[in-house]
């Protein structure tokens, strides 16, 4: 039995000297186009035309994709990647590509001040994201789909500089509470939005996305695996359901 247990500590001691030293799966896309869809049903108050911009209280549900690549490239002194069980050693370029999609669900609060024309907007919810990456050299290929539900929450500004177009910026962060799969993410949005209709508005503008995977050690495990750290941004368009 004390055989049995020197064993185990001295398992334990080796796993916690393991190293982690690895390079971090960086990838990096500025030319992406992000399409989105929101819908929104007021609570209190109902309005007329809700495209129009306005103070009160919805639930908002929102889904959002898009999909890209980049090149990384490993100089001969940096450290190794490990990703989808394979080991990617430097010197290297590795090409990534990638599938990303949000969903969202969330309660919304928005407060006009004075003659109605500046506002600002609280958010907090539920979201889903799914990161699906795959990534090659010149001799190996690894591929892994992330995907983690978690918590959110949104602050934005609004300026409706005309009676049916406004100016909207909104930053919304992302946490799931996991290592392995997306660990976190956040999301700049400056649109402006078109109203169309009582109930349809268009948006155009610019979106950035960043998201990380930790692949962090917990008590009980060490994970091999790089840390992944995305960016991607580009031009945003959306469509908005209001009722």
């Amino acid at each position: 039995m004390l055989r049995i247990g020197f064993a185990i500590l001295a398992a334990a001691w080796l796993a916690g000297c393991v190293s982690t030293t690895n390079s971090d799966l960086s990838v990096t896309d500025r030319g992406t186009v992000i399409p989105s869809v929101r819908a929104s049903v007021d609570i209190a108050p109902r309005i007329q035309a809700p495209a129009i911009p306005h103070s009160g209280h919805s639930i908002e549900f929102a889904i959002s994709g898009t999909s890209g690549d980049d090149v990384q490239g490993l100089a001969a002194t940096d450290p190794q990647v490990v990703f989808g069980g394979q080991t990617f050693a430097a010197p290297n370029s590795l090409h990534h590509e990638f599938d990303f999609g949000f969903v969202e669900l969330a309660y919304r609060f928005r407060h006009f001040f004075g003659d109605g024309s500046f506002g600002i907007e609280a958010l907090g919810g539920l979201g889903f994201a799914e990161f699906n990456l795959t990534t090659t050299s010149a001799t190996r290929r690894a591929q892994e789909k992330l995907s983690n539900g978690g918590l959110l929450a949104g602050f934005g500004v609004i300026w409706k500089f005309l009676p049916s177009t406004s100016l909207q910026s909104r930053l919304t962060v992302f946490g799931s509470g996991e290592r392995e799969d997306v660990t976190g993410a956040a999301r700049f949005d400056l649109y402006v939005a078109q109203r169309l209709g009582r109930h349809v508005a268009l948006r155009g503008g610019v979106v950035g996305w960043g998201i990380t995977s930790t692949r962090e050690a917990s008590e009980n495990f060490i994970s091999p695996n790089s840390r992944i750290r995305a960016r991607f941004s580009g031009l945003g368009l959306g469509l908005d359901v209001m009722f």
